[in-house]
């Protein structure tokens, strides 16, 4: 039931499914003054939402992990990639991953196993669908893994999980089970990191964090691009207000 909760939670918080409520309501209301005040939110929601500098600068107060390899310098037992950065319905040729943006959770992780920093790399992640089948996304990058020279005995595999509280439950009983009092570093997405380091720590497995594919963004001595709207704002808000919301949840 919390599952599910938490995917309808998440579809009411889509920009673009407020933009459309607000937009309909402006649409169809018979009361001029309703009418009037629907159309200013819509408007106003659009160009908060598409803003690229704003979702910027609340990005870099939110996110963390802030690290380089560099600065690790005891190896970590286990390095835990969390899912969610791979396209199961993206269309490709056979025994091709297609990676989403946040494809740089597995690349970093797979650096820092190269580079020493972590002995073994526990792949987080299931299906999260509620309706239909898809690939389960640990298993399926266990495969890639082993494509790329990462031997299967340094590769753990927690394949149930359907979220992030489910990462960390899931984790813990994982590392327990093998490695019990195993030091930990915990790679994802720099928006996404709070929230889930925040649930390790409530299942009880306390992780140092290592961030990627951070939504925060140069000015690159350009001010001008920050006053045009970007579609990318929208999905960044979309991330960040599920995050919030699962953070103050957890």
């Amino acid at each position: 039931m919390f599952f599910i909760l938490t995917k309808m939670v998440a579809l009411l918080l889509k920009p673009l499914n407020i933009l459309l409520i607000t937009g309909l309501f402006a649409l169809f209301s018979k009361r001029p003054r309703l009418k009037k005040m629907a159309i200013r939110a819509t408007v106003a929601l659009f160009l908060v939402f598409s803003n690229p500098w704003l979702i910027s600068v609340l990005s870099g107060i939110w996110e963390t992990g802030h690290r380089s390899p560099v600065d690790i310098a005891q190896p970590y037992d286990v390095g835990i990639v969390l899912g969610g950065y791979t396209e199961s319905l993206t269309a490709a040729p056979p025994g091709v991953l297609t990676f989403s943006r946040s494809g740089n959770r597995l690349s970093t992780a797979l650096l820092l196993y190269q580079r020493g920093k972590i002995r073994h790399l526990l792949l987080s992640g299931g299906s999260g669908r509620i309706i239909g089948t898809e690939q389960i996304e640990a298993q399926v990058v266990h495969d890639y893994l082993l494509q790329m020279g990462v031997p299967d005995s340094a590769i753990w595999v927690e394949d149930r999980s359907r979220n992030t509280r489910e990462n960390a439950l899931y984790s813990e009983m994982l590392v327990d089970s093998l490695a019990p009092g195993a030091r930990c570093l915990l790679i994802s997405s720099a928006w996404h990191l709070r929230r889930a380091g925040a649930c390790f720590d409530k299942a009880g497995l306390h992780c140092d964090t290592f961030g990627t594919d951070f939504f925060e963004e140069k000015s690159q001595g350009n001010p001008f691009r920050w006053l045009e709207p970007d579609w990318k704002a929208l999905m960044k808000w979309e991330c960040l207000m599920k995050e919030w919301i699962g953070w103050l949840a957890v």
